[in-house]
This record gives C-alpha cells, sequence and structure tokens, in this order.
C-alpha cells in the first residue's frame, strides 16, 4: 500500500485554510512557497527535539491505558474504557507507530487494547440489543470493503482498514457508554479532557508555541498549517491535532459533556455546595474558549447555530422567530451573494493571494480565494461525483492532493494542483465510495440526531438523576455539523470523535431498551 494510500485511509490531508502552500525542504528549518510566488519564512524555528514521534507515542499510551486502569479499579472496570479514551485525547495525533503499512495513534491504540480487555469481561453484552445506529455503521464497513474490493484491492487489507476507520471509535463509544451510570461517571473526565486541552491552546494562541511539539515532538508533514498570527488579534492554535480546524471540530464534540455538568442538582463537587454548577458553566466557557483559539469562523458559527437550535427545540415561540430569521437572512444572502461573499473573506491575507483562475478553457474566469475554494470544488467536483455512480472510484483513486485518478480534473497543471483539496466531508466520501456511500455517511448525522432527541425525551425517566441536557446538545451538535463538514477536508484528527459520539448515543440508547440491566 503506498504512503499517500495510507494517508487518505487515515483522513489526513491538507486543509481548507492552508491551501497554495508546498513545503520545501526538512520540516524544521525550511521555507515555503505559495503558489502565487510570494515567499514565507517557516514558521518553525530550528529546536532539538528529545523525542522521537514513537517515543512520545508509547508515553501517551502508557499514561491513557494508567489512567484508564486507575479509573476501572476505582469506579468500576467498565468505565475504564471510557477513561482510557478520555486521556488519550491529550496525546498529539501525530504520535504514531506503523504496523503493517498502517499508522496507529494513541487514540486508536487504547481503543484496540481496552476493547480486547472489555470482551473479555463482558463479551455477552457485545451484540444485544442493537439499534439502527449500530447497523448503519455495520453497513457504511462492509460498503467500505465492497467498494474497494470492486476497484481492485485486496480484500483483507480493505476490511482491516474499514474497521478501524469506522467500526472502532464507533465501538469504543457504545461499549464505554453502554452501562448504567457511565454517562455520569464519564462525562466530567471528557469534559476536563478538554478544558484541559483548551487552556494549553489559548496559551498557545497567545504565545504560538504549541505545547506538544514542544514537550513532544514535531508535527509531521501529512497536513500543511502555519500557526501564524490571524485577523491581527493572535497565532492560530492547533493543539494535540494536526490543523486548527480539527482541533476546534474535536472540541466541540466534547461540548455536550461539559453541558451536562452544567445540571445544578448532581454534586459534581461536592464540597462546593449550592456553588455546584459553577465548575460546569466554567468548563462551557474554557472549551468554548478553546474553540475559538484556532481562529476559525467555521467551528465558532456551529456552536452559534448548535445554541440557537437548542434555544428553539426548548422553547417553541423561539423557533418561529428562529425560523423568521433564517428565511430573512437566506432571502438577504441570496440577493446580495456577491457582498456576502466578500464579508466572510475577512482575512486580509486571503485577500493578498486573490487571483484570477479558469477552471478550464471553456469556463469564465473567476476570482479565486481560500474562502472561495469551497465554492469552487463544487462546480469541478459534484460532476465527477456523479459519474461515479453508485459505487464510486475506491479509495485509491481519490487519494492525492489533488486526487490522481479521478476523471474529469482540470487540464492546467497548476489549475489542478490549486482545486486539488476537496474540502468538503460529503464529497470525499462520495468519491470514495459512490451515491450509496454519501447516503449512508449523511445517514449517520441524521440518525444519530433522532436517537439523541429520542432519548432526551426518556432522559429523566432512564438516566435520572440526569435531565435532557446532554442529548439535546448532541442532538443539535449533529445538525449543525452537517453544515461544518461540508467545508472540511474529512479528517480522522477529528473524525475519531465524531464517530465515537455516534457509538455514545448508540450506548445510551441500548440502556433504555434494557432499564432492568444490571450496574
Amino acid at each position: 500500500m503506498h504512503q499517500s494510500q495510507q494517508n487518505h485511509l487515515l483522513g489526513h490531508g491538507r486543509s481548507a485554510e492552508g491551501k497554495g502552500n508546498v513545503k520545501v525542504g526538512n520540516e524544521r528549518d525550511s521555507v515555503r512557497f505559495d503558489i502565487c510566488g510570494s515567499f514565507l519564512p517557516s514558521t518553525f524555528n530550528l529546536h532539538l527535539h528529545m523525542l522521537s514521534p514513537e517515543i512520545s507515542f508509547w508515553i501517551m499510551l502508557t499514561v491513557s491505558l494508567g489512567f484508564a486502569g486507575w479509573f476501572g479499579w476505582q469506579h468500576g472496570k467498565k468505565y475504564a474504557l471510557g477513561a482510557g479514551l478520555a486521556a488519550s485525547l491529550l496525546a498529539g495525533t501525530w504520535f504514531d507507530i506503523t504496523v503493517l503499512n498502517t499508522r496507529i495513534n494513541v487514540t486508536m491504540a487504547t481503543a484496540i487494547v481496552l476493547l480486547v480487555v472489555y470482551c473479555t469481561h463482558s463479551w455477552r453484552e457485545i451484540f444485544r440489543h442493537l439499534g439502527l445506529l449500530d447497523y448503519l455503521i455495520g453497513a457504511i464497513t462492509i460498503w467500505h470493503i465492497i467498494v474497494d474490493t470492486y476497484h481492485g484491492e485486496q480484500p483483507l487489507a480493505v476490511a482491516a482498514q474499514a474497521y478501524g476507520q469506522w467500526m472502532l471509535p464507533y465501538a469504543a463509544g457504545r461499549y464505554a457508554f453502554l452501562h448504567r451510570n457511565s454517562l455520569l461517571k464519564l462525562g466530567p473526565v471528557f469534559a476536563i479532557a478538554g478544558a484541559i486541552i483548551s487552556l494549553l491552546c489559548v496559551a498557545e494562541a497567545c504565545s504560538g508555541t504549541n505545547i506538544w511539539e514542544t514537550a513532544f515532538a514535531p508535527r509531521d508533514e501529512l497536513v500543511n498549517f502555519n500557526g501564524r498570527v490571524r485577523y491581527g488579534i493572535a497565532y492560530r492554535a492547533c493543539g494535540p491535532t494536526r490543523h486548527a480546524i480539527f482541533l476546534s471540530n474535536m472540541l466541540l464534540t466534547l461540548i455536550p459533556f461539559a453541558i451536562l455538568m452544567t445540571q445544578r442538582e448532581i454534586n459534581w463537587f461536592p464540597k462546593l455546595g449550592k456553588r455546584n454548577r459553577l465548575p460546569g458553566l466554567a468548563i462551557v466557557a474554557i472549551l468554548t474558549a478553546g474553540i475559538a483559539s484556532s481562529l476559525s469562523r467555521g467551528p465558532l458559527i456551529t456552536l452559534y447555530v448548535a445554541g440557537c437550535l437548542s434555544i428553539a427545540w426548548l422553547y417553541r415561540p423561539a423557533a418561529w422567530t428562529l425560523l423568521g430569521a433564517s428565511l430573512i437572512a437566506a432571502i438577504l444572502v441570496a440577493a446580495n451573494w456577491n457582498e456576502f461573499i466578500r464579508l466572510i473573506e475577512s482575512n486580509e491575507q486571503d485577500r493578498k493571494r486573490a487571483s484570477v483562475l479558469v477552471v478550464d478553457d471553456e469556463d469564465e474566469a473567476i476570482i479565486y480565494t481560500g474562502t472561495r475554494n469551497r465554492l469552487v470544488i463544487l462546480q469541478v467536483y459534484v460532476p465527477i461525483f456523479l459519474e461515479g455512480g453508485p459505487l464510486g472510484y475506491g479509495t485509491t483513486a481519490s487519494t492525492g492532493f489533488p486526487p490522481k485518478d479521478l476523471p474529469g480534473l482540470p487540464t492546467a497543471p497548476k489549475v489542478r494542483k490549486r482545486l486539488g483539496i476537496v474540502d468538503n466531508a460529503f464529497l470525499n466520501n462520495g468519491l470514495r465510495f459512490g451515491w450509496v456511500g454519501l447516503v449512508l455517511f449523511a445517514g449517520l448525522f441524521v440518525l444519530a440526531t433522532s436517537t439523541a432527541l429520542h432519548l432526551a425525551r426518556r432522559a429523566s425517566t432512564y438516566f435520572f438523576p440526569l435531565d435532557q441536557r446532554y442529548f439535546i446538545a448532541v442532538a443539535m451538535l449533529s445538525i449543525a455539523f452537517l453544515f461544518e463538514i461540508a467545508t472540511v477536508f474529512w479528517s480522522y484528527d477529528y473524525a475519531t470523535w465524531m464517530l465515537l459520539g455516534f457509538g455514545t448515543v448508540s450506548g445510551l440508547l441500548s440502556q433504555v431498551k434494557r432499564p432492568d440491566f444490571a450496574v
């Protein structure tokens, strides 16, 4: 399996906001040139790093498994899996080792080890009370195998890759939250882990120094990201991920756990008495600051949309106000489309890099910027996706920047290169797995939303003393993520946590199906 294929299989690629830059030379003392010909000094200084990514991997894996063992000993072995996964959030996604030509990072290794342990003491629960989400993730995994095998890949290798991409993170989330009181026990662990990351990322935004790179090992070259000052405010933080957007999306998946801790009736911290709710509110604020530290617009808009949807769901009169405001906004945007695009192009550097682009000889010239790239790639890749039919083009053909073996790409080399990063998770998966794969993929978000809303109605009965707030937050974020990932490359730096979140919903639903399940 080629290295570029491995990168794609694990979801690694350059993100939309690192467009135009091509690395030359060594990561730590390199210079970067953009396609327009301008010269940028490297954001990385020459450092002597004591640790390699492999050593960092083993250190953080030991920490994750050690914390899992301690937490399981303190609270019960059934909670060890979730505790270990929460601890693995603190590991850099580039801390990895290679096994059988496949990169395995700390979260993946933690999930593998602890799922094996879980199966030794709770194997009877693995296939009990399955739901629609379980069947859907199984269908995606099987379809992945069918498509890549059809396109000439080796079936056993593809089966392992498909399991690692889809089923492994989902199963980890499902079995971590399968047991009663798991949300009560593990929710604060995930929230606090997210708060720690957020505080370090706020420090990174202020100082320009990434703690994970300084203390462990420098990021690899799978994603092109410049952590430079943006909007004249601060440095863009990427934390333990390869890109700022990936960081924000990962932290967004932890927001529901922080929302959970705002419930006043539960003694999260008994010594605080009546002020027991304050830590939860503080963690929500810290996570929000962590998301903002990336200086990425999409994740902040996603959080805002999820908040509006939550208010509309809880207070029905607000729903009509939100609907009316949305319709008015849509009409204004449609009537002033060019002005709207210029408004969101608020990055001065993005405007300086604007250029005239002719996608193909028969097309009119357009103004191209990093922001407009999201629209231009639809013009190029949607017809290619439609031509791919139900089976798509498979992983190998859709790998690369640009994808190396897709028909109908622009013929001019510079144009192909500039439009090579498909910043749209739906197109990423649609090109790989065809029409059927796209429907299955989008169905995950829709079904997770409906399942979470179903659980919200029963929360006070089946999850007492917890109320519905966690489930509403999950549902509304799932809806908001449908818009967010339409502008971001599908990277497993953050996709792992989305899939784990879907598994969490499935595990909690299983509890509802068996209210007499032993603690």
